[in-house]
């Protein structure tokens, strides 16, 4: 679990809405001890799109160096817990971990899972001390084909329709990003829903629409599969946001 703080964030950010970015599957790790209760088809699952999302983090990694944010993020595998599931959610837990014992479930979820949360509501609170709102942009990935269907897009933007603050961010991100992609496919509420269960789902109970707006990024990991086309997306990303800030 890591946590890179923000510096002073540009005037136009603290005015109405301070920006934080997160990412809930960085990496494919799997702390010891709990890497012996894989098997190894665990194992050949971890560095797929199962284990993690390839590119997520070095996207918002670029974001939060660009548009100086706070970014909270995790490179434990949701092979082990997914951070972006509900606690009670069927899939929270990696499959190697559902039929182990209570103390071992509640052990994971005490060292993993509850301090991102954590420490995504604190900073959500803490810039709301600063600044009106706060843009919340979840940075994910997906794999191009899943169960055999291609997704028909590179970028996603997820949110929740019914939050009048959302669908204005939603909005004001499409119409920046759109001309900025060139061939790249954007798509609204794909390849999943924003409303499904998940991180952002969660902070919408806790902070109200003038408050807060989530928007999950989705990045098809067919568009940053070399360094410069990673780079070349996560500044894209950066130009939009900084734009729609303004």
């Amino acid at each position: 679990m890591n946590w890179e703080p923000a510096s002073t964030r540009a005037k136009s950010m603290a005015k109405d809405w301070a920006l934080l970015l997160t990412c809930e599957h960085g990496g494919a790790e799997i702390p010891q001890p709990y890497s012996s209760y894989l098997s190894s088809s665990d194992r050949k699952l971890l560095k797929t799109h199962r284990g993690w999302d390839a590119g997520a983090l070095k996207i918002a990694r670029q974001l939060q160096a660009e548009l100086d944010c706070p970014l909270i993020f995790s490179e434990v595998s949701r092979l082990l817990v997914d951070l972006n599931r509900s606690a009670h959610h069927h899939s929270c837990l990696g499959p190697a971990f559902r039929d182990q014992s209570e103390d071992l479930k509640k052990a994971i979820f005490e060292r993993y899972y509850w301090p991102h949360r954590q420490k995504v509501d604190a900073q959500i609170r803490g810039l709301l001390k600063k600044s009106n709102a706060v843009l919340h942009i979840a940075v994910h990935s997906f794999t191009p084909v899943l169960n055999g269907e291609v997704r028909t897009a590179e970028l996603g933007l997820l949110y929740d329709p019914a939050r009048k603050s959302e669908k204005k961010w939603a909005d004001r991100l499409y119409q920046e990003l759109k001309p900025l992609l060139g061939e790249l496919r954007i798509r609204r509420n794909y390849p999943y829903l924003g409303k499904s269960d998940g991180l952002t789902r969660a902070l919408r109970k806790d902070f109200g629409v003038q408050r807060y707006a989530g928007i999950e990024v989705e990045v098809n990991q067919n568009a940053v599969k070399s360094k410069s086309e990673l780079q070349k997306l996560g500044w894209t990303l950066t130009q939009a946001l900084r734009s729609s800030l303004l």
